[in-house]
């Protein structure tokens, strides 16, 4: 009933209306603006997420980079002092080459004897068992393996335990058809 008295003094006032006209107008101009500085810092946060997600992937990927190129230094200084220590001492050399190919024959004989018997090969763990998704592998075509494997690992710590528990329960399936292989083709001395 009030608001209806109100409305009708409203359209009887006229010169009357131009203060509260010029109140309601700066409002909605203020309430524009407000509007205005919400979205950019929203489309801003937004792109701060995605910057964070980015960087976290290179990330993994320097480290993953780090390792290999730890081995890599690893295995040339390996290579470097024996080259120095050969050349030093021809003789050693000799003593050097015969070790090598002795070791070699070793190995040789030591495959042959293992494809005499062969076990079968142990299931994959339940983060293999993701990774190996084809879904996975076909969301960004044309990305290097290490990228891949970088952005899989990070899906994978943001699985929760419902879902983690469906990949560990295949897993574990695997496991024990492993170990069933294992009893009947007569490798059962192999550890579990």
């Amino acid at each position: 009933m009030a608001a209806k008295i109100a409305g009708e003094e409203w359209k009887n006032m006229t010169e009357q209306r131009g203060p509260y006209e010029e109140v309601a107008r700066k409002n909605t101009e203020k309430y524009m603006q407000e509007m205005e500085a919400y979205k950019q810092t929203k489309d801003d946060m937004n792109l701060k997420k995605e910057e964070e997600e980015k960087m976290k992937l290179q990330k993994q990927e320097a480290l993953q980079l780090l390792k290999k190129k730890e081995k890599t230094e690893n295995i040339y200084l390996l290579l470097l002092t024996v080259f120095v220590i050969c050349y030093a001492n021809f003789g050693a050399f000799l003593v050097a080459k015969r070790l090598l190919y002795n070791v070699q024959k070793t190995k040789e004989q030591s495959q042959k004897q293992q494809h005499q018997n062969v076990d079968p090969n142990k299931p994959a763990s339940s983060f293999l068992l993701f990774r190996n998704q084809e879904k996975l592998m076909q969301e960004r075509p044309g990305i290097n393996n290490s990228t891949l494997t970088a952005m899989i690992s990070v899906k994978w710590k943001e699985l929760n335990e419902e879902e983690r528990q469906i990949w560990n329960s295949r897993a574990a399936e695997a496991m024990e058809a492993y170990k069933k292989e294992l009893c009947v083709g007569g490798g059962g001395t192999a550890n579990l």
